[in-house]
């Protein structure tokens, strides 16, 4: 019993000093985590009432987390739970016929095949003898969807694949699924039984580790973790069953461009579509070691595709590293990138970790003047300095079409946000918004070893622990001031997912992508070094170029051929210059950029 103790008292304080969508929580859903807290504590204090179950207080305390609707904010069981992912032998998907929703099974592996037809294509239509629609709605209110379309999605996962990290295991043992065959047409519906499996992870010292950044990296996290958890087992589960990704047999034969990353970059190709050729790059996740990495390799594959236009599908991404995200902006546009902001709860624990860590210290001003100001959350700065996000510059200078789902979290929200905010290009979305997560997260070690009280933050038993959202954020551009939690990002333009989509790796999707790029013009603007102080210069679809070295003005020329030579002088800010940068301009609107480093 005192171990339940101390996971209520440890939740208590930091819900309350350190939980920075707690105001917006209570006023949204009208919830009172706190009083919850305290009313369990006293019920575990209480020497008059029976002692309560382990299942009964983890589904307590888990209730109590998940009201917030916040995937980022929860209890993370003990051993042997968090090592252990419960599973079904195949997946259901949404899509759209007739103008009604529809739920198609479109992954299965070969235990979970039957021979009455229960295989990819066959449709469910009852659950446990509930209508499939109405059980998928049933499922959803015990997730954590911040919104009403991220709830349908993370309840309709949650059917399928459950990491028992952050939920309790099924509470049947087996499922009854209704469903109509693929073929033959017209087939009658028919009727069969899936029992629960379980799927074991490794254990161990650090195996329990869901992000692959670690050391400074865990200050900079955005991600769903049980989300994330899913998608690796269901990788693993499913391999060899792509369901993302283009289908060779309908947008050309072309093999994908070898990933460096395959896990983060698993389809990568040339699309050749009714209405040009298109590239098209899947990023499964932001769940990287460091962003380095992750940008080096996404300049090299947009590289290799069409620069006609460019296809980014995010969809399923449950985020990651921060910086992955948002430095990738830069590659996209030729303008400069104002990053998000991110915001405290000002409270004496968030006082306490700004005064002591210098990391973070640009926020204790704004928290220290909270006890005169009455706000309840801190001014707001980027996580990195603004140079950060714009060292590198513009490398993909086609049009480009975001692909976004209701399971876009966290990073990949703020991915989103970054791009509709600096006007990047279109966001074509499969659900009404993404998941808005809109935080920075933190594990409780982190947070206990940040606050240097062992006394009351000690380790957890049996390897619990606690996730929390420790700084919001909120965007920039015509939304600044907005936040990303619970609203998310509504996407320029909707696409209902059709059966093709679903079965044949979305061919009306890309179609309806393509269509969009097709409308978008396309530019080119290259440098090259030929000598110690001349650079040919190399242009398509741009009639003005500006030049610069470093932030000084070089020349200023209209575009007449395809190419020209551009001569540096020999003077002495040439001499100490180290980039030359030049800016493409098509009717006076800057359209393309690129530099050069003269190093």
């Amino acid at each position: 019993m005192d171990d339940k103790r101390r996971l209520v008292e440890t939740a208590l304080e930091l819900v309350e000093k350190l939980y920075v969508h707690l105001p917006l929580k209570r006023s949204m859903y009208a919830v009172n985590p706190l009083q919850r807290l305290r009313l369990l504590l006293r019920h575990l204090s209480a020497g008059d009432q029976p002692p309560m179950s382990d299942r009964d207080f983890y589904n307590e305390l888990l209730g109590i987390f998940a009201q917030l609707r916040d995937l980022h904010t929860a209890f993370v069981l003990p051993e042997p739970l968090r090592s252990t992912t419960a599973y079904l032998p195949f997946r259901v998907e949404a899509c759209v016929a007739r103008g009604r929703r529809i739920y198609v099974v479109s992954q299965v592996m070969d235990e979970g095949r039957r021979d009455g037809g229960f295989e990819r294509g066959a449709t469910v239509t009852h659950w446990n003898g509930v209508p499939i629609d109405r059980a998928v709605a049933l499922n959803a209110d015990r997730e954590s969807g911040s919104n009403a379309a991220a709830r349908h999605a993370q309840g309709l996962a949650a059917m399928t694949i459950r990491w028992l990290g952050q939920s309790l295991p099924p509470d049947e043992e087996w499922v009854d699924v209704r469903y109509v065959p693929l073929s033959p047409p017209q087939s009658p519906p028919r009727d069969t039984r899936f029992q629960w499996r379980v799927f074991q992870q490794q254990r161990g010292k650090h195996a329990h580790a869901v992000a692959r950044a670690q050391g400074r990296g865990q200050w900079s996290l955005g991600m769903d973790a049980r989300g994330e958890v899913e998608r690796q087992v269901r990788r693993f589960l499913f391999r060899g069953q792509s369901s993302h990704g283009p289908a060779s047999s309908v947008f050309g034969r072309a093999e994908d461009v070898p990933s460096r990353m395959p896990d983060v970059f698993p389809s990568c190709r040339d699309v050749v579509t009714t209405f040009g050729t298109f590239g098209y790059l899947r990023v499964a996740t932001f769940n990287v070691a460091t962003d380095r990495e992750f940008v080096n390799e996404f300049v090299r594959l947009v590289s290799l595709l069409s620069p006609r236009g460019l296809i980014v599908d995010v969809r399923g991404n449950t985020g990651g590293l921060i910086h992955a995200g948002e430095r990738l902006l830069q590659l996209l546009t030729p303008r400069p990138i104002e990053p998000v902001r991110f915001h405290f709860l000002n409270s004496v624990r968030t006082l306490q970790l700004t005064a002591t860590h210098p990391f973070i210290g640009q926020w204790k001003a704004s928290i220290g003047q909270a006890v005169e100001t009455g706000t309840e959350f801190s001014q707001g700065f980027p996580l990195l300095p603004i140079a950060a996000y714009n060292d590198i510059g513009q490398k993909y200078q086609g049009p480009v079409v975001l692909v976004t789902d209701a399971l876009c979290y966290s990073t990949t929200d703020i991915f989103a946000a970054g791009f509709q905010d600096h006007r990047i290009g279109t966001i074509l979305g499969t659900d009404a918004n993404t998941g808005a997560g809109g935080a920075n997260v933190w594990e409780y070690a982190l947070i206990a070893d940040l606050l240097h009280d062992p006394a009351q933050f000690p380790p957890l038993p049996g390897d619990a622990s606690f996730r929390f959202a420790v700084r919001r954020v909120t965007r920039v551009g015509e939304n600044a001031g907005v936040p990303l939690e619970d609203l998310g990002v509504r996407p320029d333009k909707r696409h209902n997912l059709t059966r093709k989509d679903v079965l044949e790796r979305n061919v009306d999707l890309i179609n309806r992508a393509a269509a969009i790029l097709r409308k978008r013009p396309w530019q080119r603007l290259q440098v090259h070094r030929a000598s110690a102080s001349t650079f040919e210069v190399e242009c398509a679809h741009i009639d003005w170029v500006d030049a610069y070295l470093d932030d000084h003005p070089l020349a200023s020329r209209r575009v007449k051929t395809p190419t020209f030579v551009l001569t540096v002088p020999r003077s002495t800010r040439a001499l100490h210059a180290k980039t030359l940068r030049l800016e493409g301009f098509r009717k006076r609107q800057l359209v393309a950029a690129t530099r050069v480093a003269l190093g």
